[in-house]
């Protein structure tokens, strides 16, 4: 294999840097993805890549950049997402604004965690193995793609700001994407992250009977025998947690959301109320087999109130996933990083695998992929990729460290020219 340092000596600090303020400075919110991925676009094939825009609706492309090996060896695959997990526009604190700042070797701003910083690791990876003149054996493909967030349309909530939840990944591959592995940025921390729990976004609609206020107790009230339910579904957490158990992942349940009654007419009692819950899955669960778990629960709230009625419908489905640890990726990476550090990679908690990500899908089709990224890492020495009341941060010793990763697992992988 290339002389590694000779390799991590090229990198361009400075460079990365620039890139690094540039991606936060270009908001790029779900449905808005355009200028981001014309600045990827252009970074990469300024890198010798050969870009393609591919479009996934109009405004929203994703972007494939080739770098072709010598041999007939393996393709890897760089994948990560150009939309961001809050909007811009939102009354947040800086660090959720796209305006970059550079404080004490922290970069603050709107995405560079999650995961805007992945584009600049790959980039500074590739700079750095080209810099060094070290050719690779196979091909390296670098995947942007739109609609990555968790999100998607469901009653007035309609539109192109509201269709994530894999979009961008799922297009990618049904139009012929292919590659041998992946290494997705998403921020992990620098741990090493070998699979993902699906998810599930449900709606819940409760159905009530409005009356006036002065003849409410004629009426069946939808809000309080939903906030009953939404109890319930707390509580049904770690039952469902016992029969879902899995040696690495923690499969968890949140209620994000309740939407019910007439604003407008608050003199009527709630004759509806929808509640909106987020259900992970483990690699191999049913998806029909959580709907009839919930109906169940359901069913046993309307025993104890028999004016319960209400009926469950999914908007968003996403499989989990798991690569073992004796793959060739893992292996590779786990492998890469000592090569930095000199110590094995941490693991992530259970619950951090109740997170998502495109490697879900792209298993599907065959392509087996890790988490991985320099992001997820505060300040405050916590794994989150939020400083508490200032927003989205990454270390700029941890993006060049992350970078030189990234270079030394395209090595391993796809070996020397």
């Amino acid at each position: 294999m290339a002389d590694l340092k000779k390799v991590f000596g090229k990198q361009d600090e400075a460079a990365m840097i620039q890139m690094a303020r540039d991606v936060i400075d270009i908001p790029s919110p779900t449905g808005e993805e355009g200028a981001m991925a014309d600045y990827v676009a252009a970074r990469f094939r300024d890198l010798g890549l050969q870009v393609e825009l591919q479009e996934v609706e109009p405004g929203r492309n994703n972007v494939i950049a080739r770098l072709r090996g010598a041999g007939r060896r393996p393709t890897l695959l760089f994948l990560a997402h150009f939309d961001t997990s809050t909007n811009p526009e939102d009354d947040l604190p800086f660090g959720f604004k796209p305006k970059a700042v550079l404080k004490d070797g922290w970069l603050y701003g709107l995405g560079i965690s999650n995961m805007k910083g992945a584009f600049v690791g790959y980039w500074s990876a590739l700079q750095m193995l080209r810099d060094a003149g070290v050719g690779l054996g196979g091909d390296v493909i670098v995947a942007g793609v739109v609609g990555e967030i968790e999100k998607g349309p469901i009653d007035e909530y309609q539109g192109r700001r509201y269709r994530g939840g894999g979009l961008g990944a799922r297009y990618l591959l049904n139009h012929g994407l292919t590659a041998d592995f992946c290494i997705n940025g998403e921020p992990t921390g620098m741990r090493l992250q070998t699979g993902n729990c699906g998810y599930i976004f449900a709606k819940i609609a409760v159905k009530g009977s409005a009356q006036a206020t002065f003849s409410k107790g004629a009426g069946v009230d939808a809000m309080e025998r939903a906030i009953g339910l939404r109890t319930a579904i707390i509580a049904w957490e770690p039952e469902y947690q016992r029969r879902h158990a899995h040696p690495v992942m923690k499969p968890l349940i949140g209620v994000g959301a309740i939407h019910g009654g007439y604003p407008y007419k608050p003199s009527v009692t709630p004759g509806y109320c929808n509640l909106y819950v987020h259900i992970n899955l483990i690699p191999g669960q049913s998806v029909i087999g959580v709907k009839r778990e919930i109906e169940e629960l359901i069913a046993r709230e309307r025993e104890k109130d028999p004016l319960l009625e209400a009926t469950v419908e999914f908007f968003v489905v996403s499989n989990g996933h798991l690569l073992e640890d004796s793959h060739p990726l893992p292996q590779a990476v786990m492998a890469a990083h000592r090569d930095v550090f000199d110590t094995d990679p941490k693991r992530p908690n259970p619950e951090r695998y109740s997170v998502s990500s495109d490697n879900s899908p792209l298993l599907e089709f065959g392509i087996p992929g890790i988490t991985y990224g320099a992001g997820g890492m505060n300040v405050s020495g916590q794994y989150n990729m939020y400083e508490p009341n200032i927003g989205e941060v990454v270390s700029v010793a941890n993006l060049s460290a992350c970078a030189r990763v990234y270079a030394a697992s395209a090595l391993r992988l796809l070996g020397e020219a």
